[in-house]
């Protein structure tokens, strides 16, 4: 399991005000929201299908090895499909932000913002750990379908869940103004 220290707010530096930023430049940074919104989307089709695989495996009990045809089968696979997506959509969100804007950012900003960029990068590998674990668990659950493996895919979601929500919030919040000002987005 990933260390999730590095999704504390507490422990997370603020980007200074940049003087002279226009409210129509904050308004330019706010598109990362929406970019961040196809994913939370996605997000919450995942929940919807973890909430089935476990409804489905209630009824099924150990029967999904043995019966390929079974509700809870069938969504596992679909599943694994839609998580599949989300996380190459992800790495390749995150890819974009580490190779193209941040590097733009740093390169323009202070130090302040530089550091929310060396902080946000932290949090980009914890959730790419917990995008590993996930798939981990959609795997074991696919051998093993027992309510351990089961639990262990749904804390592993949640805790997921909760880190990208923690982490595009802030990212959005503090990158607004510079994401408008230096037009990077």
């Amino acid at each position: 399991m990933p260390d999730l220290s590095a999704l504390k707010v507490h422990a997370r530096p603020r980007a200074p005000k940049i003087p002279g930023a226009t409210d129509a430049q904050r308004e330019q940074g706010r598109s990362l929201a929406m970019i961040h919104a196809m994913h939370l989307s996605d997000m919450a089709m995942i929940r919807q299908m973890v909430e089935r695989i476990e409804h489905d495996r209630s009824a099924a009990k150990d029967l999904a090895e043995a019966v390929p045809e079974l509700a809870m089968t069938r969504n596992l696979r679909n599943f694994g499909a839609l998580c599949g997506r989300e996380c190459n959509n992800l790495l390749f969100h995150h890819g974009a932000e580490e190779h193209h804007m941040f590097p733009a950012l740093e390169e323009l900003g202070d130090t302040g913002l530089r550091a929310v960029i060396a902080k946000l990068r932290e949090e980009h590998e914890v959730i790419h750990a917990l995008l590993e674990d996930l798939g981990t668990g959609a795997m074991a659950v696919m051998q093993s379908p027992d309510p351990s493996t089961y639990a262990a895919l749904r804390d592993t979601f949640e805790m997921l869940d909760a880190a990208i929500r923690s982490h595009f919030g802030y990212e959005e919040t503090e990158l607004q103004e510079a994401l408008g000002v230096f037009q990077v987005l």
